[in-house]
């Protein structure tokens, strides 16, 4: 062997991990670049004709009145990229694009800080970067699901070091920009009652900041209410209660469900609400006997992670009217949770196998029916209801 091959080499195996770094950024960025010319039926449809109104409006002036049905801050944004010289498919998928980035960096910051791994940092960063439900998200579909989720991790992070008004500021952000961010808030309600370390009062951050995210709106002449009034209006704005996510409604009664929206929507709900209460009370009970000074399980980064994700999967998969995307942040939660629980491996990989057929049977028309993917989600959701009360009874 050459002396500059064995230095070489030598160099290789010394910063390994840097070099996985950078050839996993450089392959999710050449997937994303690759793909950047094809228009999805929202895009099209949607996504390019609100550009067009809003930069014919002047900018940031169509803020004086709703275009689509994005909140009020990713209108904000939208507005500004139409004084930009780029494409607008390109100002939707890049801004997307960048938090992918930082969505994978946060997972890589977080995992670097509790276990001062930096092996499982790069891995999550690549793990994520790579995920073909992000990239699809964002640079197939051109959608935002990454930047709510971002805020969203970020959130939970906080919540867990316990920068209580930090987090539900950040929440509040999330919820800016999507109103599916929403779904994490049964999981900051049960630490609520099982943390009692934040006041009630804490909750009124989050729409104190939706709120202000609305002045330029406001200035502009649009009400006061307005981030929160588009919001109620999207609560039944496609009168579907199953749709193309495969969801728990799907396995019972199909036909009622599909032609009695408003009861249906009714049963969905009360079963939503049901199995979170029976959740937050299982976690209660399950230390209403230990003794006073108990140990706090949630400092557990482990039951924190899995909890999380459970109610979060719980609240998707039983509500009514759920879309394709929805179960995104649980998706990402699930990689995380991985590296904490090896068991949960295969349906980690299974949810994101789910998403990819779901996304499929929209992007390309083609894919597995919903009905078969809703029964694989039903077993799916099993296994980590089972990993989770396994874990809990362990830590207990």
């Amino acid at each position: 062997m050459f002396k500059f091959e064995k230095k070489f080499l030598e160099f290789i195996e010394k910063n390994i991990f840097f070099i996985i770094l950078i050839a996993a950024f450089l392959a999710g960025a050449a997937i994303r670049l690759s793909v950047r010319n094809f228009v999805s039926e929202d895009a099209y449809n949607y996504l390019l004709e609100w550009y067009n109104e809003i930069k014919a409006c002047g900018g940031l002036k169509a803020l004086d009145h709703q275009v689509g049905n994005y909140n009020v801050l990713y209108q904000t944004l939208i507005a500004l990229f139409t004084y930009l010289p780029i494409p607008a498919l390109f100002a939707y998928k890049g801004l997307s694009i960048v938090f992918d980035l930082l969505l994978a960096c946060l997972a890589g910051f977080i995992l670097y800080k509790e276990t001062g791994k930096s092996t499982e940092a790069v891995v999550v960063f690549s793990l994520i970067w790579l995920s073909p439900v992000v990239f699809f998200n964002s640079s197939f579909w051109a959608q935002c699901d990454s930047i709510y989720t971002f805020f969203v991790v970020l959130s939970l992070y906080l919540l867990y070091k316990e920068k209580h008004i930090l987090s539900f500021v950040v929440l509040g952000v999330a919820l800016s920009f999507k109103l599916q961010a929403v779904f994490i808030l049964p999981f900051f309600l049960f630490m609520y009652f099982y943390k009692k370390k934040f006041s009630i009062l804490h909750f009124l951050i989050t729409p104190a900041v939706m709120w202000v995210s609305t002045i330029p709106a406001i200035i502009a002449g649009r009400s006061i209410f307005t981030g929160f009034s588009l919001y109620f209006s999207q609560t039944d704005e496609y009168g579907c209660v199953i749709m193309n996510y495969p969801s728990f409604l799907h396995t019972i009664a199909y036909d009622y469900m599909q032609n009695n929206y408003k009861y249906a929507k009714a049963i969905g709900m009360v079963i939503t609400v049901s199995v979170l209460a029976f959740w937050m009370i299982y976690v209660l009970w399950s230390q209403k006997n230990k003794e006073k000074e108990q140990m706090d399980l949630f400092k557990n980064p482990s039951l924190f992670i899995s909890f999380s994700l459970l109610l979060t999967y719980t609240t998707v998969f039983m509500l009514p009217a759920m879309h394709d995307r929805y179960g995104f942040l649980y998706e990402i939660l699930a990689i995380l949770y991985m590296f904490r629980n090896k068991k949960s491996i295969i349906p980690c990989i299974a949810l994101q196998i789910m998403s990819v057929c779901t996304y499929s049977n929209f992007l390309f028309h083609v894919g597995i029916g919903v009905h078969i993917l809703a029964v694989i989600n039903f077993a799916v959701y099993a296994v980590y209801c089972y990993l989770f009360t396994k874990e809990l009874k362990a830590a207990a």
